[in-house]
C-alpha cells in the first residue's frame, strides 16, 4: 500500500470529473514512454492522487491520508512503447474514489494504439462525523449526539466532515453508536408542519406582500404545499423557503 498525505490545498495537475468517459489525467512525455509495471503504476498513482485531491478540495475535506494499491496486468510487458501521452480514464461509476476501482490506461499512437485496464484498492483516513449514542428511526440529529473521529474509509459511502452539516436531519432508520453518519440515511426536518401558522409571502413584478396562513401539510425546504390564507380562507400552493415561511405568487 502506498501512503500519501494530502491537504485540501494540494496543487492539482488535473481538474476532471468522475465518469467512464472522462480522462482523469494525461501523462505527457517529450520522449518515448517505455512500458513496465512500475511505469504504469507511477502514472496511474499520480493521476489517482490528483483525482482525490480535486474532490477533497471541492468538498472541503480536512487533511487526509490516502493509501492505495495498484494492480497492473503482467501483459503490459508485451505492449509496444508509447510515443504519445498516456491517458488515464475512469472505468467505474462510483461517486467517491474509495474502495475497489478500475482505471483504463490508453496510448493514442496512430500506428500502435492500445488500451489496458488496471485496478486500484484505495482507502482514505480523515476526521468524519460519528454517532456518540444510538439514534432511533425518526430521531432528530443533534450536535450532542455526534463527534468527529478519524476513520479509515474503504467503501464508496457518503459521509459528513462537519457536525454542523449533519444536524437538523431526521434518521430514516436506527443508527448504532459509533457509526459513521451517512447523509443518504438521513432526511431533512420539515420546516413547516401541518397545522402550523406560517408567513405567506406573495410577490409579483417586484412587489411583495405578506400575510398569515395555516399549513395544510408538512413541507421541507424547496417543497410545495397547500396553505390556507387566514384572511380569505383561500387555499394556495406555496413553496417552503424557511422555518414556517412560504412563498407564492399573486
Amino acid at each position: 500500500m502506498v501512503p500519501v498525505v494530502r491537504s485540501v490545498f494540494f496543487s492539482l495537475f488535473v481538474l476532471s470529473a468522475l465518469g467512464a468517459s472522462t480522462a482523469f489525467a494525461k501523462e505527457k512525455s517529450q520522449s518515448e514512454i517505455m512500458l513496465s509495471e512500475a511505469t504504469i503504476t507511477d502514472v496511474v498513482g499520480r493521476a489517482y492522487q490528483d483525482e482525490v485531491a480535486h474532490i477533497a478540495q471541492s468538498r472541503h475535506w480536512p487533511d487526509y491520508t490516502l493509501t492505495f494499491d495498484i494492480r497492473v496486468p503482467r501483459a503490459v510487458s508485451h505492449l509496444p512503447s508509447c510515443q504519445s501521452s498516456l491517458v488515464i480514464e475512469g472505468r467505474d461509476h462510483q461517486s467517491l474514489p474509495i474502495g475497489h476501482l478500475k482505471r483504463s490506461v490508453r496510448c493514442e499512437d496512430l500506428n500502435n494504439p492500445w488500451r489496458m485496464n488496471v485496478s486500484i484498492k484505495g482507502a482514505i483516513t480523515l476526521p468524519v462525523v460519528v454517532t456518540l449514542t444510538a439514534l432511533q428511526r425518526g430521531d432528530t440529529v443533534i450536535a450532542k449526539a455526534l463527534k468527529l473521529e478519524a476513520r479509515t474509509l474503504t467503501r464508496d459511502d457518503a459521509f459528513f466532515t462537519s457536525i454542523a452539516d449533519a444536524t437538523d436531519h431526521q434518521t430514516q432508520r436506527r443508527v448504532r453508536a459509533g457509526y459513521v453518519l451517512n447523509p443518504a440515511k438521513l432526511s431533512p426536518i420539515p420546516l413547516v408542519k401541518k397545522g402550523n401558522e406560517v408567513v405567506v409571502i406573495a410577490s409579483k413584478n417586484g412587489f411583495t406582500a405578506s400575510t398569515k396562513g395555516v399549513a395544510l401539510e408538512n413541507g421541507k425546504k424547496g417543497q410545495q404545499i397547500d396553505v390556507q390564507n387566514l384572511s380569505s380562507e383561500k387555499v394556495v400552493r406555496a413553496l417552503v423557503t424557511g422555518l414556517n415561511q412560504v412563498h407564492t405568487q399573486f
